[in-house]
């Protein structure tokens, strides 16, 4: 199938790209700014679509069978151009005959609205898909073991051999990886008949953070500690590093407090997931966290 990757730069898409390429479909991937790519020898299709050009869009979509659609956090950018940039998506996508949307949100969704604005926004994108008519299939992943080797959390793991996240410590959260997301998005796309459901989906694993220490300690060879960072300590430090950066601090701080406060107490658990009926529907071989770990050594080891 000819599948088109929206956000394929990004850490999710890029992850989606090989393991789609290595299943033998035709894909095109799609970003601002695309570079040579190229995997297993075989050189990828990159195409230049701004997310404003509607008809870069309806131009990049013509032949597709499937869409990949990865879109920008509306945490820290401004929600309206990106939930146009859906709109216009599934207007290109009903037009052009494209027979599957796969929807990542790339957090979870509930089903009942907390006024938490990013979940709001992914919640209003997906609406705006099935609008569409187009079938959609919606994979809302929890928490992603990859980001413990970016932004904020790296450091502390880098130079301290310390975890530190904002999880309270009886937290239980079935961290997963973005490959796994990838897999679960293929065959989401393999199973039409699944069009319109919506799917929360971790790792093969639930554990908290103190569990997640010992398994990253095993994987890594060195012993790591582990600090439950407060909701209030979190945000302090998130306030701290968008000094001069000209973004909505207040705003944001206010959002990510309410955020991570549903995660650490919500009686929903939506950070523990039951990947065994899932995987029934959606058959993948999921990572558990030591396979993980053992091929990713934190940068500047």
């Amino acid at each position: 199938m000819r599948v088109v990757v929206f956000g394929a730069s990004g850490v999710q898409g890029a992850h989606q790209v090989p393991v789609l390429a290595r299943a033998g479909h035709n894909v095109v991937a799609v970003s601002r700014n695309p570079k040579p790519l190229e995997v297993g020898g075989q050189k990828i299709e990159t195409a230049s679509v701004d997310f404003s050009d509607e008809d870069a869009i309806l131009r990049v979509l013509q032949g597709a069978d499937v869409i990949f659609l990865n879109l920008p956090s509306t945490s820290f950018n401004p929600a309206e151009p990106i939930i146009a940039a859906t709109k216009a998506i599934a207007q290109a996508a009903k037009q052009n005959g494209v027979g599957m949307i796969i929807f990542n949100t790339s957090m979870p969704v509930p089903d009942v609205a907390q006024d938490i604005k990013a979940q709001d926004d992914r919640r209003e994108m997906r609406r705006l898909l099935r609008e569409s008519g187009v079938p959609v299939i919606s994979i809302q992943p929890v928490v992603y073991l990859d980001n413990l080797l970016e932004g904020w959390a790296l450091p502390p793991i880098r130079d301290r051999n310390t975890i530190v996240y904002c999880h309270k410590p009886t937290l239980e959260v079935s961290w997963i990886c973005h490959h796994d997301v990838a897999q679960l998005m293929v065959a989401a796309m393999e199973r039409p008949e699944l069009a319109g459901r919506n799917f929360a989906v971790g790792g093969p694993e639930t554990v908290r953070l103190e569990q997640l220490a010992e398994k990253l300690s095993r994987a890594w060879g060195r012993k790591l500690d582990y600090e439950c960072q407060t909701v209030l300590d979190f945000c302090d430090k998130i306030s701290m590093t968008m000094k001069g950066r000209g973004l909505e601090t207040e705003r944001i701080v206010s959002q990510m407090f309410k955020a991570y406060t549903y995660y650490n107490e919500a009686g929903d658990l939506p950070f523990k997931i039951d990947m065994g009926p899932i995987v029934k529907e959606l058959p993948v071989n999921l990572t558990p966290i030591e396979e993980w770990a053992k091929m990713r050594i934190p940068p500047g080891w």
